[in-house]
């Protein structure tokens, strides 16, 4: 019996520790889930439930463009077998702040459990991300345009914009030098460890980057980039299934603001979606905790919505994009390869 329990806790001591950690963090952010909860049920019901049916539609078609992107890249998988990889992902980068990287190592592990290429579904995943980067700018500059034209737009909003975009315009040209020039990219990310190392020295503490940061890195940009070229006519289905996760979400945005009787343009509900975006991804927070929900706050008052609204339509905004896959993924977690699923299914 002792035997068997040992046997049980080696092949499940990753899962206790990942649901330890969702927990802890529950449990810490518990009368945050109180407050959501709270006021969903003071919103119209047909639209609440419009509002998290479409949340859900947005996770689904996630897993799906993660099949599309490993598909790219010669990486088979099944979505739905995805989908609790997903939900796992989002606990993970609720916990680690990451503009959205964190999650990738699990759908990476999932991939090489099920006999996959490692290295070729990091490729597939960095492909996801930068989907998702590219495919939300249009939105989000639509929302700085209707800022601007209400006399609204802030400085510090066109900063956090611009950071963003930077960002996904350099995982773009990251691709495109490693299609074009493989030696010219693991010359730039060498000079960046370099420099970073540089700094850690001058701190005195140990090297933010290991010897192998660099080549790992152009290698996963350089091997994406080849995937895309070899297999350009899938590239596009994965774009705009990227678009229609977020045009999706900005519709599901839409009937929060129904929920709570609230009319509203399509360039406010665009500018909270931004917000919520943009302060998801360039905090060093993880997903933005308690900074989003107040951008988004201000943002919407400065468009005219009355205050109370607007905080009540970001905390469930919120909510949904965060507590409700974050719940999700933590009964997934058991069906996660990492976290020994397979080798259960295989006793």
């Amino acid at each position: 019996m002792e035997h068997r329990w040992l046997s049980w806790l080696r092949r499940r001591w990753l899962l206790l520790l990942a649901l330890t950690g969702c927990i802890t963090l529950g449990v810490f952010r518990l009368d945050e889930i109180r407050q959501v909860m709270a006021t969903l049920l003071h919103g119209q019901l047909q639209w609440v439930l419009v509002a998290v049916a479409l949340q859900v539609v947005c996770f689904v078609l996630y897993a799906l463009l993660y099949h599309l992107s490993f598909a790219t890249v010669e990486v088979e998988s099944r979505w739905r077998d995805l989908v609790p990889v997903l939900f796992a992902s989002i606990c993970l980068k609720t916990m680690v702040p990451s503009g959205g990287v964190s999650g990738v190592a699990l759908f990476v592990d999932d991939a090489a459990k099920r006999g996959q290429s490692s290295a070729r579904a990091a490729q597939g995943a960095l492909l996801v991300l930068a989907a998702d980067l590219v495919t939300m700018t249009p939105i989000l500059l639509y929302g700085l345009l209707y800022l601007s034209a209400q006399r609204a737009l802030q400085f510090y909003q066109i900063i956090a914009v611009a950071l963003f975009i930077a960002f996904a315009v350099g995982m773009g040209a990251l691709l495109l030098l490693g299609l074009w020039q493989p030696c010219l990219l693991r010359s730039a990310l060498r000079a960046a460890q370099q420099a970073a190392n540089r700094v850690a020295a001058w701190l005195r503490r140990p090297p933010f980057l290991p010897g192998d940061w660099a080549r790992h890195n152009a290698d996963e940009f350089a091997g994406a980039a080849a995937g895309i070229a070899a297999h350009p006519q899938r590239l596009g289905p994965a774009l705009a299934l990227a678009l229609l996760i977020h045009v999706i979400d900005v519709i599901g945005l839409y009937a929060v603001f129904l929920a709570y009787r609230q009319p509203v343009a399509l360039g406010a509900v665009a500018v909270g979606f931004g917000m919520d975006v943009v302060f998801s991804v360039i905090t060093f927070i993880p997903h933005g905790l308690g900074v989003a929900e107040g951008v988004i706050t201000v943002a919407l008052t400065s468009l005219g919505i009355p205050a109370a609204t607007a905080l009540v339509v970001a905390l469930v905004a919120r909510g949904l994009n965060i507590w409700l896959p974050f719940m999700l993924g933590l009964v997934s977690l058991h069906q996660v390869r990492s976290f020994g699923a397979a080798r259960r299914a295989e006793q």
